[in-house]
């Protein structure tokens, strides 16, 4: 019999309603869908000629988890587009009955296609997208209640609106925000004009996510630029950069109650990163703020969280990151994602552990940040 596990980290495949009326209001600036022909279907953005994820396939590509590339029917699906997408993937019922193959009780939702599009530098037109895409990923967990936990996302381009669409989605319900995983050009987040965002979020006990590939346009490390292997490998370095700013800047130390999540990650960086980070306060004692009273690696403990998917290393460096701060992901529907195998997956990572390590970061942590409901 398969263990009760929570997904921190899957996705939902953004229906063609979340486009609704962007275009009537904001023309060429809005983005779209675009059918090609024997190829699929794509989001693109006419004003700037970006096409978001046209370097994997467009929006079919996001949802072949369990499915192999080198099977002709996989692609048959990925040209069809929206047409060829599995009923799990529009149907928040048929949704659970894939979770439960998958032997997953729940899953914490982020976003497919609008990750890159956290990253166009267009704010008026990316604050209506968000809205409208918060509005319906609503409806959608709603209809199958204690299954769904979704996220709501924030444009940080624009922080006066960013902090206007967290009241609201906070008034919905929403437990938990998205933001892009480094700042947008110019700033960083311990920048003060971020701290209605924080102080709000904090006060409402809502945690705030970073996932991989969602920084905004120009980023902090020039990965934009870089290839496909050199972007996605070097990715921790991305997340490592805002984590830091959070952590020294003061952000963390101002509003203690506030969590951050790092998503998709993986954690096997973790536990040398943050020796790093607790030698470079040691090494430059003369340097280091006054508010900074405790080590980073302690702020870390009292406040953020990384998933994983199937990152052994990491659960053997466990005790040095600190077993209380990682989730468990299974990355559905995505290609990379271990559904249906997140049981013997999870047998793998967890090989030779004590039982409490497993229930520890698969369900006590992702249920305790986002007050979820777990059946005996």
């Amino acid at each position: 019999m398969a263990r009760l596990a929570i997904s921190a980290d899957s996705h939902i495949l953004e229906a063609r309603d979340v486009f609704l009326g962007l275009a009537e209001k904001f023309g060429d600036r809005a983005p779209r869908v675009v059918h090609e022909e024997g190829k699929g279907d794509y989001i693109d953005i006419p004003a700037s000629g970006t096409r978001l994820n046209a370097t994997i396939g467009g929006v079919g590509r996001l949802g072949i988890a369990g499915m192999s590339l080198d099977d002709p029917e996989t692609h048959r699906l990925v040209a069809l587009g929206y047409d060829g997408l599995k009923p799990a993937l529009v149907d928040p019922v048929e949704r659970t009955k894939a979770m439960d193959i998958d032997g997953v009780w729940s899953e914490v939702i982020y976003p497919s296609v609008f990750m890159r599009l956290f990253g166009i530098p267009d704010a008026e037109v990316l604050g209506a997208a968000f809205r409208n895409y918060n509005d319906w990923l609503w409806d959608f967990c709603a209809a199958v209640p204690g299954r769904l936990t979704g996220l709501a996302l924030l444009v940080m381009q624009d922080p006066v609106v960013a902090h206007q669409e967290l009241k609201r989605v906070i008034a919905k319900g929403y437990t938990g925000a998205c933001i892009p995983c480094a700042a947008p050009d110019g700033t960083r987040y311990s920048d003060p004009v971020y701290d209605p965002v924080w102080a709000t979020a904090e006060e409402a006990g809502i945690s705030i996510s970073m996932h991989i590939f969602t920084q905004p346009n120009g980023g902090v490390t020039g990965l934009e630029q870089a290839d496909v292997i050199t972007a996605y490998s070097s990715a921790p370095t991305l997340i490592q950069y805002t984590l830091a700013d959070l952590i020294a800047g003061g952000v963390a130390h101002h509003f203690p109650k506030l969590k951050f999540v790092a998503a998709e990650f993986n954690t096997g960086w973790v536990a040398n990163w943050l020796e790093r980070m607790d030698h470079s306060v040691y090494r430059s004692r003369k340097s280091v703020p006054e508010y900074l009273d405790m080590k980073p690696s302690e702020y870390w403990r009292r406040q953020f969280y990384a998933t994983f998917e199937d990152d052994r290393p990491g659960m053997l460096t466990r005790d040095s990151i600190g077993v209380e701060t990682m989730m468990w992901g299974n990355d559905f529907p995505h290609h990379d994602s271990v559904w249906p195998h997140s049981q013997e997956v999870l047998e793998m990572v967890f090989e030779g552990m004590p039982d409490d390590v497993r229930r520890t970061t698969t369900v006590d942590n992702v249920s305790k940040l986002y007050d979820l409901s777990v059946p005996e």
